[in-house]
């Protein structure tokens, strides 16, 4: 199930990232990255967690992810969609004494509130130019998105705390003439948390970080290198926190 898409160098002791699937299912975008100097794997969605709900699929990404880390430290990371499993996914470690999440990389991942989504026309071409039949697609995988999302409740950190959060935020906005079905991303584009520090009622986002492109741009060529860096810069970030950290612990 799980893809590694990059490797780390010989004699590197970097934190492995995982960075789960977007709401098509697909991992694609996240070959466009640049090298970041660690094991990077690529979750996609699962044959068997299709219809299942953002916690039964989450288990079963937890367990694969196990597989390959059975005990030690491990960074958690998605674009859109894929957050959200890495939130639920990294819920699921803290009950895991031989695994630590060590931080959540949030890529242009907006509060899921979609409940005026499924009343706006997504009968609309999502570009006037795109095959009809991607675009169905495209628009089916957002619905069924939108459905398993109306029934997920964030997670309550009981026994720890939540893992350091860091949230990329695309800096232009998603035009209604380009992407009319799809601009709903950008509700909460003026807020540093993508809404998540204000829905929730209770801190989730630690920090931000600005990248260039729009939401469904941001693994184009122009941008993409602007994505790297800053993927980049956050993992290394949490890696020397979570270093701290046990140095407190030891004192």
């Amino acid at each position: 199930m799980i893809r590694q898409i990059q490797k780390r160098p010989t004699g590197s002791t970097a934190t492995p990232l995982f960075l789960f699937h977007d709401a098509s299912g697909t991992i694609a975008s996240y070959y466009a990255l640049s090298p970041m100097g660690r094991d990077v794997y690529a979750v996609p969605e699962s044959r068997l967690a299709v219809g299942g709900t953002l916690q039964e699929i989450s288990r079963r990404y937890y367990s694969a992810i196990k597989s390959i880390v059975p005990e030690g430290r491990v960074l958690l990371g998605g674009w859109s969609l894929g957050e959200m499993i890495a939130l639920q996914v990294a819920w699921i470690f803290s009950r895991d004494p031989k695994v630590s999440v060590d931080g959540i990389i949030m890529v242009d991942s907006p509060f899921p509130d979609y409940r005026h989504v499924v009343d706006c026309d997504l009968d609309s071409p999502i570009s006037e130019d795109g095959p009809t039949d991607a675009t169905t697609r495209l628009e089916n995988s957002i619905l069924r998105t939108v459905n398993m999302l109306h029934n997920w409740r964030l997670p309550v950190w009981r026994r720890q705390p939540q893992p350091y959060t860091v949230m990329l935020c695309a800096t232009e906005r998603v035009t209604h003439a380009t992407l009319p079905a799809l601009s709903f991303v950008d509700q909460f584009r003026d807020s540093p948390s993508l809404g998540w520090n204000e829905r929730a009622g209770f801190p989730v986002v630690s920090k931000n970080y600005l990248i260039k492109g729009h939401h469904f741009s941001l693994f184009e060529p122009r941008n993409v290198a602007s994505v790297t860096m800053a993927v980049a810069t956050v993992a290394k970030e949490m890696e020397l926190l979570a270093c701290l950290e046990d140095d407190a612990g030891d004192e």
